[in-house]
């Protein structure tokens, strides 16, 4: 049996959680707690993302080249840069304490169905969001590099600024909206990127494989676009239930 795990909202980040990649106005903090007080685990509940800062990623499509007659069909795998997330609900900073080990699974799925929850029940002047989307960390290799952003996004940028983490050191949450504006909005065939780069695409990092099976027991599921940095994956599920179909 699972311990007792208490969620209380905050506006405040938690002192030990992760930071969200872009807080913006109307968000809150959800804390995970145990019997005896110890802080657990953390997230961050956005209403509607992109109100003061662009926020990028890649629609990962697909291109079919067919001649029944020549015995061709292949289908190939594209990015396209984009905004889609735009308006938005969002789940971010997720975090987990060390005290949690061997609960993990317990703590994720508490905080993830509370954050779904709170999210279905705000008001649509709140937030006009259809989705709840999350975007998780892409994969590293065993140096810590991701392949993703060596074969592709190093490329676009000026001479000398090929090191990902620095940018995150630098840019913090406008990360993203300051590399989206030297990525190509060109079409982009993966079929052209190093085969490393082409495996981590929507391949989570290990760090956040409890995140990952809580959300898709939550309902999350792929969303086809993935992180412009490091090619992680972003899950998605419609903020509210449908609504069954009156006859």
């Amino acid at each position: 049996m699972s311990p007792p795990i208490t969620i209380t909202r905050t506006p405040e980040a938690p002192a030990q959680a992760q930071a969200a990649p872009a807080q913006e106005p109307g968000g809150w903090w959800l804390r995970a707690t145990a019997a005896d007080g110890q802080w657990l685990g953390a997230l961050h509940c956005q209403p509607e993302q992109g109100r003061s800062r662009a926020r990028c990623s890649f629609h990962l499509g697909r291109v079919v080249h067919s001649a029944p007659e020549l015995g061709l069909h292949q289908v190939q795998t594209t990015l396209q840069l984009g905004h889609d997330t735009t308006g938005e609900a969002e789940l971010s900073g997720l975090s987990l304490a060390p005290a949690s080990a061997g609960a993990e699974a317990a703590v994720c799925d508490a905080l993830v169905q509370a954050a779904l929850a709170s999210l279905a029940a705000a008001a649509d002047s709140e937030t006009p969001a259809r989705w709840v989307v999350v975007e998780l960390p892409g994969w590293l290799d065993d140096d810590g590099r991701s392949p993703f952003w060596d074969g592709l996004v190093r490329h676009f940028l000026p001479a000398g600024g090929t090191d990902r983490a620095e940018g995150l050191q630098r840019h913090g949450p406008a990360f993203s909206t300051h590399l989206g504006m030297m990525l190509p909005r060109q079409l982009i065939h993966a079929t052209f990127l190093p085969a490393a780069a082409q495996q981590a695409l929507g391949r989570c990092a290990e760090s956040h494989a409890p995140w990952l099976a809580a959300l898709q027991r939550a309902g999350l599921a792929d969303w086809r676009h993935c992180r412009i940095d490091d090619g992680g994956p972003l899950l998605a599920v419609p903020r509210r239930p449908a609504r069954p179909v009156q006859r």
